[in-house]
């Protein structure tokens, strides 16, 4: 389970980062200083928190595997707060594929108010959906499974029990011990 988790979290962070550099939204900017031009705007542009919450869900994704038993929930909790940013997002971008050409435009011209747009999506935002919706069924699936799992810590920690420190001989000679008798063996 723990390796499917993983794969389904990597492939959703992978093709999210992918679409982001990709272009989201084309339009076309009807204006008096610009007259008609054509805009290209990236998913990275369009929608900046898409990458932002591929990084958090794939760090967290990690921690959520490897870590103890307290960080491993709230790193599922954080996986699927990533997804769910990443799918709002590019649900707004969706709903308003004409916001980002006017933004671009006016960035373009160094305008500070908004520039009438009209803006068509790609298929990369639908891609990029495809990816959100997947990283959130992974957060909730990281959430549902991860009682279940072992952190890597167990492994590497160090055994129980307390180990005796080696006593030197001074120490010996100090609480009345003869050092030597240990070593040479039991005298006839």
């Amino acid at each position: 389970m723990k390796r499917l988790v993983f794969l389904v979290i990597a492939v959703a962070v992978a093709v999210l980062m992918f679409a982001a550099t990709r272009t989201w939204v084309t339009g076309t900017v009807s204006d008096a200083v610009l007259s008609d031009v054509k805009v290209s705007v990236a998913g990275s542009s369009a929608a900046p928190g898409v990458f932002a919450a591929a990084l958090v869900g794939a760090a967290a994704g990690i921690v959520a595997l490897t870590a103890g038993r307290i960080a491993r929930w709230i790193a599922a909790a954080f996986v699927l707060l990533s997804g769910v940013l990443a799918l709002i997002s590019v649900v707004m971008v969706m709903v308003n594929p004409d916001g980002p050409v006017s933004d671009q435009a006016a960035a373009t011209t160094g305008r500070t108010g908004s520039v009438a747009a009209h803006g068509t999506l790609t298929p990369w935002v639908w891609l990029a959906l495809a990816a959100a919706i997947l990283l959130v069924a992974a957060g909730v699936l990281t959430l549902v499974a991860v009682r279940r799992w072992g952190g890597l810590s167990g492994r590497y920690d160090a055994p129980a029990g307390r180990a005796q420190a080696p006593v030197s001989d001074w120490d010996k000679l100090t609480a009345g011990l003869d050092p030597t008798a240990e070593r040479d063996g039991p005298s006839a």
